[in-house]
């Protein structure tokens, strides 16, 4: 009977080892989609562009299940005031997939800091929506904001406006909180 318990203990430590060393073994994210590029609200339908969105990076897993991607994202027309060769941004995803796309390099001045936007992610990495600072293009503005209400919107993949606002609205479902993006 102690060896059959010894057993027992042995097979499940193994497996329990097993599943987190699966759980938090750093993925590979390919995404190479097309998708929408828009502006809510009733008066800008219509306005929808097709964007090509490349999302190359890896996602690791804490032990705590918080996530992280390292790695470039490039969206097609999109001008992103960071040197190229220093685009590699690093996103805390947390638990929900969602996180602040804030870029930072270096300059002459020292190190700078661009505010992109939110992604937000499904599990299989498959499926992402970004919400897009609209900003100041005055000389040296960093700034900027989003509203639920006139925001832009990426999201991929999407063929059309009532696919990315579907997805957009399944992605941020937590982060709206009852409150529908049209």
């Amino acid at each position: 009977m102690n060896k059959k318990i010894r057993l027992s203990i042995l097979i499940i430590g193994i497996a329990l080892i097993t599943f987190i060393m699966i759980s938090i073994y750093p993925k590979t994210i390919h995404l190479h989609a097309q998708g929408m590029k828009y502006r809510l609200g009733a008066e800008h339908i219509g306005d929808e562009k097709s964007v090509a969105i490349d999302m190359d990076g890896t996602v690791y897993t804490s032990l705590t299940g918080n996530k992280r991607f390292v790695g470039t994202i490039t969206i097609e027309g999109e001008e992103i005031p960071v040197p190229e060769h220093q685009r590699q941004i690093e996103i805390n995803l947390g638990k929900d997939l969602s996180g602040i796309m804030l870029y930072q390099y270096n300059e002459d001045k020292g190190i700078s800091h661009f505010l992109y936007g939110t992604i937000f992610l499904n599990r299989s990495f498959r499926e992402a929506t970004f919400t897009v600072m609209d900003r100041d293009l005055e000389e040296g503005n960093q700034g900027g904001n989003w509203s639920g209400y006139d925001g832009i919107m990426i999201t991929v993949p999407a063929s059309d406006r009532a696919e990315a606002l579907r997805i957009s609205n399944h992605l941020m479902k937590e982060y709206l909180d009852g409150y529908i993006l049209h």
